[in-house]
């Protein structure tokens, strides 16, 4: 590992979280494993960001000889920053199989973003494998079987302004999936929400509507484009969609548009597996703040 790594690792490590998130986990994993009678419905991503697995910290970095490293550049980003693999966590059993990679920015010239980005990141990547441990542990209480979980992460955007990654999860088992999104601005250094594009919340209405209307364009197109929609579900207590999330998961994609991010589930039968929308700019060019960022 080379120095710069050595030094964000070291960043990495002294960056605090908050001790009450400590219960937070802990009943997360024993609330997971409560529910979970069959052992072919294993139990979803505890829970997301910093606050997922403040609970793992305290066990070090390198406590598990199932934890080994793996550094490998990739192209750089921008004219300063460039992302790595800097940590790989494994389990290669013949029934159990983990392969959780986890990414790390370097060259940004705020430090302490870089560090926290970084910290966040490996607190969820932590979280993912010490949830698999916690189910092998399950399984084996019951006799066995198998179970298997993949993450890891993917540049989806990558230009002079934005960066956006993707950190997924995959369980191998039971088909369960989950994706989480960071937009960052290369030239300013700093986190974009997707609150912060716009001028109030008025944006989640016409966000929503233009998601319906493409639902429905598709479905009409081909039925097995089948959404929890109004206008394609027939009972009014099977539409799981209404409008998106203040907050709802997204990314700008490289032609600077607004793409919108659901998980497998979450708006649509597992079938249709994780679904992107991109909002055509035209629906939310009243409510951006600016035009930094959307095209």
């Amino acid at each position: 590992m080379d120095d710069k790594l050595k030094q964000m690792k070291k960043e990495n490590d002294n960056i605090p979280i908050p001790e009450e998130l400590d219960f937070v986990v802990r009943h997360a994993i024993k609330q997971g494993m409560k529910n979970n009678k069959n052992h072919k419905k294993l139990p979803k991503k505890i829970t997301g960001g910093v606050a997922a697995a403040a609970l793992f910290f305290v066990l070090g970095v390198n406590t598990s000889d199932s934890f080994a490293a793996s550094v490998k550049d990739v192209p750089v980003i921008g004219s300063l920053a460039k992302i790595v693999s800097f940590q790989e966590f494994k389990e290669d059993k013949e029934t159990y199989k983990a392969d959780i990679e986890v990414p790390a920015l370097q060259g940004l010239e705020n430090t302490e973003f870089e560090a926290s980005l970084n910290k966040k990141y490996m607190v969820e990547a932590q979280a993912q494998y010490e949830a698999f441990k916690e189910n092998m542990k399950y399984v084996e209480s019951i006799g066995g079987g198998h179970i298997g979980v993949k993450g890891g992460y993917e540049v989806k955007t990558d230009n002079d302004q934005i960066l956006s990654i993707e950190r997924y999860e995959v369980s191998t088992s039971n088909g369960y999936s989950a994706r989480e999104f960071d937009t960052i601005d290369k030239k300013n250094e700093f986190l974009i929400t997707l609150p912060s594009l716009f001028k109030d919340d008025n944006y989640i209405y016409n966000i929503s509507n233009n998601i319906i209307e493409q639902m429905i364009a598709n479905y009409k197109k081909d039925s097995s484009n089948y959404y929890w929609v109004a206008g394609i579900v027939e009972k009014p207590e099977e539409v799981s969609f209404v409008n998106i999330d203040r907050n709802q998961s997204f990314y700008i994609n490289n032609e600077g548009k607004l793409v919108i991010c659901f998980d497998k589930y979450e708006v649509a039968p597992g079938a249709m597996g994780a679904l992107e929308f991109i909002i055509p700019t035209e629906v939310i060019k009243d409510d951006l703040e600016s035009n930094t960022y959307i095209k």
